[in-house]
């Protein structure tokens, strides 16, 4: 895990800085919230908003300096909502966060027997796919805007259980009826933090790029990404999107490690430019501790 870094701006001519604030998918408990924590410290100054596409908006427009997003799971893999609106204008990357992400079914009945309906963001209920399967087959599975939503309605609601991890169940009151009912032990979820200013080279960084190929024909991706490896440059991950500008046109997101500053890789990307319909550096940053 990330270490915590500060999220207090340097004081100007002695006087006492300001926090920032960190926009995060809300309400308090959510998987994001605990992101924002254990990379920035709990005391972060938080602005939990309804959405994820709220949190791009809070950044852009000043309301919040740096915003924290869910990008990946690692047995779920993308959040399309994420990628379809970095796809737009949005802030640069400016950090990533990886969380462990355990979790757990909570109520305020005694008994499993008790729940009729069970409420998670869609990816938890994904992600317990097999556990509710096996200990929940008549519940009805219900998604929600985030996990801790999905508790407060358990608070709300007889009958109700939600999926959320443990500081939800203190925030809300619930009782927890069985702990880490992932069905992957190395369940983890990537957060991308977003933010105005652009980190400068640490020697272990990685650059996301937006990139789409000229046309549609055999080896045309091939041909696109082959700067990276003439240049021995390790991509970390690809995922693709449609573009939305034309059928069956697709964007790509790719994770490389190294620094846009970094020569090496500075050369790489403006031969994959050149080879390019549609290129975007979408930040560079620290990589994560893992």
């Amino acid at each position: 895990m990330a270490a915590r870094k500060s999220a207090r701006p340097a004081s100007r001519r002695g006087a006492p800085a300001e926090p920032q604030r960190i926009a995060y998918l809300g309400p308090e408990g959510t998987y994001s919230h605990s992101a924002v924590q254990a990379h920035f410290g709990d005391d972060a100054p938080g602005l939990p908003l309804p959405t994820i596409l709220d949190v791009f908006e809070a950044v852009q427009d000043g309301r919040a300096a740096l915003g924290v997003v869910p990008v990946e799971n690692s047995s779920e893999g993308a959040v399309n909502i994420t990628l379809d609106r970095l796809m737009t204008r949005s802030p640069p990357i400016c950090g990533e966060i990886e969380l462990r992400v355990q979790h757990n079914l909570m109520g305020r009945m005694q008994k499993l027997s008790g729940v009729k309906r069970v409420y998670a963001h869609p990816q938890a209920l994904a992600q317990c796919r097999q556990w509710l399967d096996d200990n929940l087959p008549r519940a009805a599975r219900l998604p929600v805007s985030s996990n801790a939503e999905g508790a407060r309605r358990a608070a709300e609601e007889s009958g109700t259980a939600a999926i959320a991890g443990a500081v939800a169940a203190k925030v809300y009151g619930l009782r927890l009826l069985a702990a880490n009912i992932e069905d992957y032990s190395h369940n983890t979820t990537r957060f991308l933090v977003l933010g105005r200013r652009r980190p400068a080279a640490t020697g272990a960084d990685k650059t996301s790029i937006m990139v789409s190929g000229p046309r549609d024909e055999a080896g045309s991706l091939f041909r696109l990404l082959e700067p990276l490896a003439t240049h021995r440059i390790n991509m970390t991950r690809i995922e693709s999107r449609p573009s939305r500008r034309r059928k069956w046109e697709y964007v790509f997101f790719i994770d490389v490690e190294g620094h846009v500053d970094d020569p090496i890789l500075a050369r790489a990307l403006a031969a994959l430019r050149k080879r390019s319909s549609l290129y975007r550096v979408l930040g560079s940053y620290p990589r994560s501790a893992r």
